[in-house]
């Protein structure tokens, strides 16, 4: 959270701001982490990478999958393409979330 704040601070946002488009990304290798996917995604076009949620288990392991937030809808759309690409040698599977 401190780096979306530093983030948001940078750009002249509310601290609390979360961003405007939220993806799923599942089928992560379980020794992906938050930096990972967020040079993933702005390797592929995604320039405003807002937070990086990789969701894990009570044990601390990873779960294989992750919330991805983007400051506006353009780089969302960038997010969604990236739908099949690999990552860290995993074929991510990339959509807009359930809830």
């Amino acid at each position: 959270n401190l780096d979306r704040i530093a983030r948001n601070l940078a750009q002249d946002l509310d601290p609390a701001y979360m961003g405007v488009s939220k993806l799923y990304v599942g089928n992560l290798d379980f020794s992906t982490g938050p930096d990972d996917l967020k040079s993933f995604f702005e390797a592929n076009g995604c320039e405003k990478v807002c937070d990086v949620s990789v969701i894990s288990g009570p044990d601390g392991r990873s779960r294989g999958f992750a919330f991805v937030t983007f400051y506006d809808v353009e780089d969302g759309q960038k997010g969604l393409a990236c739908n099949g690409k690999e990552c860290n040698g995993r074929e991510l599977a990339v959509r807009e979330p359930n809830n």
